[in-house]
């Protein structure tokens, strides 16, 4: 009976790690080549942490406006994470963004300069 239990509780472990691994993860090359190009305005940002984890990084929260070729402008928000080495995003700023059409509030991705 134990063993059955733990064993459960070591699948559900499982499961979730798997779950919280692929959220993070970024479209691929494949769907990033047919994703849209456009600018995000930014409107809100967190400020910039004083330190990052490990390797360098820190959540990054930003609110905007997308705007593109296809789409009317769309209102949206997100976290990422985001490298400390690199320049903060400013209110005002735009930024490049890839974007699938038909889902813009979901779908959307920053990219590099």
């Amino acid at each position: 009976m134990i063993f059955s239990i733990l064993i459960a509780g070591l699948l559900a472990a499982t499961a979730v790690a798997l779950f919280i691994g692929l959220r993070n993860r970024g479209p691929s090359a494949q769907k990033l080549a047919e994703m849209s190009s456009g600018t995000l305005t930014v409107t809100g940002v967190n400020e910039r942490p004083a330190q990052g984890d490990a390797n360098g990084q820190a959540y990054l929260t930003v609110s905007g406006t997308i705007m593109g070729p296809d789409i009317a402008p769309t209102e949206v928000y997100g976290s990422f994470t985001h490298s400390l080495a690199g320049a903060w995003p400013q209110i005002g700023q735009d930024l490049p963004v890839r974007y699938n059409p038909r889902k813009v509030e979901q779908s959307w991705v920053l990219m590099s300069d």
